[in-house]
């Protein structure tokens, strides 16, 4: 049996500065019982391949199965085909892997098939377009997964008609059972002793108490900083008005239910207006509640609760079609989902509305207060051990509040960093500039972004609120030096990811987009030398109605919620931002980033945001000189 040392020499691959050390770690965890632990791998160090080398010995050794989940799929497909499969030949056999994804990503044979050979009844003529290249490639893809041909959010309505869903499924019954893409995944994760998926499919799983993945007593949670957001969502409720829109459109080749469903759509966004009346009289675009919203806004949705039931009725009455099952489900889910936020029962939830000036992304929310008490609760009992990893799970070495969130206290979890201690990108911090709250900062911050854009011979990044996107804007199309420049702005010329795609492309382009993008960076690519700039500090956003209880509750304990919760959020954000331009550091690149707000420098809390960053500097002088964008030269 190869160890982990002799594994990498079968590969041909040297390991990174501790690399070595990061897979011993991760393989002592996996051998100890009840053994809980925290390792943060620097952006290069190798995480993947640092963890999935012990794992999948251990598997092929002792027979246990492992869980490896991450947030990303394209990470997962790239760990399932290349990391995976390179080191299979170099095992004894008994190593039996395999991925799964949500049931969503799976095609249906039997809807497929349905609409290939009544494409005049299931498919509009845009859709026809569509699912030719849906038809090639079903004969060449292994796993049926549609994000391989279709773009989920380009092409909702016609997933959906091709989508595996439980709503839809005749399971053992469906003449395509055998070929089935979505159950022959379940089969071979069931038969394995290693299986990959993404976060998304393992809370799912833990929210229904285990009824998806077969069981794990061991676990790799890689991106493990992602997991308390992702329960929190994962473990609530939402409802938006696509999702009845889209249940429509999707069904909509019967006539008989044609004019009851029109009905519901009308009388949910009569609702949504309705509310969103309410909402601006109450000067709040995110309204949180907790008592019956009827009682609390004189509206009532009882008009369309009957329409629903009324469409169910039809639906139900066509008993003998295999395809009314799912859009039956569909609306009872919406049905219960809207008595659910109407009724806000459940203490452990917080409720709250967005809304928009567009009534088309209204959405009802409910998510848990603490979601880690899933976690506390229903998994760490069961487990053996457990291993969260990821490039930023600490605060200047400390791993407190990740242990909270994922309620890890009292749990012994046993903690370690590992760092490549190679060459880091460079972060500066402005103290010229006035603070933020000053009414002086808006005109002065325009006046530095033009001349940081155009002396930067480099790719430009900016992050700033929308406000001074539009005074940057302006100051720009005045500016001589800075017209010539590529500028794409957030808002005025489109969404940030059409833009970053853009923006990508050319040398010397400028990106500006809103802090809410920052979580953008961590999938980005950037081009060479890019420097990227942030105008304020990235605070959590206060008006949030999750975030508002928490600091709430903190406050009715006597504690510090800006310590507590505001201060960890920030500088998280800050280290994942600082994390994602390393990865251009590590290419040969010279990625800076630019702090541009002084309270870094003048606030007390000034010095922990310092302390994040081992290569920090402070910018005293708002006179940039050209030298100051060059790249180092070649060997220095």
């Amino acid at each position: 049996m190869p160890n982990i040392t002799e594994i990498y020499k079968k590969l041909n691959f040297v390991p990174r500065k501790g690399q070595m050390e990061y897979s011993k770690f991760a393989a002592e965890t996996l051998r100890s019982k009840q053994q809980f632990a925290l390792a943060e791998g620097e952006t290069g160090i190798g995480r993947s391949l640092g963890y999935l080398i012990p794992a999948m010995l251990h598997a092929n050794e002792t027979g246990e199965r492992i869980l490896i989940t991450t947030s990303a799929k394209a990470k997962l497909r790239h760990i399932w085909e290349n990391d995976v499969q390179s080191i299979l030949p170099f095992l004894s056999g008994k190593i039996r892997p395999a991925i799964l994804k949500e049931r969503f990503s799976y095609v249906c044979l039997r809807k497929f098939y349905n609409c290939a050979n009544n494409p005049e009844l299931y498919l509009t003529t845009e859709e026809r377009v569509l699912f030719f290249a849906v038809i090639t490639w079903l004969e060449k893809t292994k796993d049926g997964d549609l994000s391989e041909v279709l773009h989920y959010n380009r092409s909702p309505i016609l997933w959906k008609k091709i989508a595996c869903e439980p709503g839809s499924c005749l399971g053992a019954q469906c003449e395509h059972f055998s070929k089935c893409k979505f159950h022959s995944a379940k089969k071979e994760a069931e038969n394995s002793n290693l299986l990959l998926a993404q976060h998304n499919l393992f809370l799912q799983d833990l929210q229904m108490d285990f009824a998806i993945l077969p069981n794990c007593e061991r676990i790799i949670f890689d991106d493990a900083h992602k997991l308390p957001q992702e329960s929190q969502k994962a473990f609530g409720r939402h409802l938006y008005f696509y999702a009845l829109r889209n249940a429509i459109k999707q069904n909509a080749w019967r006539k008989e239910w044609e004019e009851p469903a029109a009905q519901c759509e009308k009388l949910f966004m009569a609702m949504i207006k309705e509310i969103q009346n309410f909402t601006q009289k109450a000067k709040k675009r995110k309204y949180a509640y907790n008592q019956n919203l009827s009682s609390e806004t004189g509206i009532s949705p009882e008009p369309l609760q009957n329409a629903l039931r009324a469409l169910l009725e039809i639906i139900e009455q066509i008993g003998s079609e295999k395809d009314y099952m799912q859009f039956a489900s569909d609306i009872r889910k919406i049905s219960s989902d809207l008595t659910f936020f109407f009724s806000a029962s459940h203490s452990e939830y917080v409720y709250w509305i967005d809304c928009p000036s567009n009534p088309l992304q209204f959405t009802f929310n409910a998510e848990p207060i603490n979601a880690s008490a899933k976690w506390s609760k229903a998994l760490y009992p069961i487990l053996k051990s457990a291993f969260f990893t990821s490039d930023t799970i600490s605060i200047n070495g400390q791993f407190d509040y990740l242990i909270n969130r994922l309620a890890l206290f009292g749990k012994n979890a046993k903690i370690k960093i590992f760092t490549t201690k190679e060459e880091h990108p460079e972060v500066l911090a402005a103290e010229f500039l006035p603070k933020p709250i000053d009414e002086k900062f808006s005109d002065e911050l325009a006046k530095t972004l033009c001349e940081i854009i155009s002396k930067n011979k480099t790719n430009t990044l900016v992050f700033t609120d929308m406000a001074s996107i539009s005074k940057l804007h302006m100051e720009i199309e005045k500016n001589e030096a800075t017209q010539k420049k590529t500028c794409f702005f957030q808002g005025t010329d489109g969404n940030f990811f059409n833009l970053a795609g853009f923006f990508l492309k050319e040398h010397g382009n400028v990106l500006v987009g809103t802090p809410d993008e920052l979580k953008s960076l961590e999938d980005m690519e950037l081009p060479e030398n890019t420097l990227v700039v942030i105008s304020r500090l990235p605070f959590p956003d206060m008006t949030d109605p999750l975030l508002s209880k928490r600091m709430e509750i903190l406050k009715e304990q006597g504690k510090n919620g800006f310590m507590l919760i505001t201060m960890p959020e920030t500088s998280l954000t800050l280290r994942r931002v600082y994390s994602a331009i390393s990865r251009n550091s590590s290419h040969g690149g010279k990625p800076t980033l630019l702090l541009l707000d002084s309270r870094i420098t003048s606030e007390m809390y000034g010095a922990k945001i310092q302390k994040l960053f081992p290569n920090f500097k402070t910018l005293s002088h708002r006179i940039f000189s050209t030298s100051f964008f060059e790249p180092p030269a070649a060997g220095h």
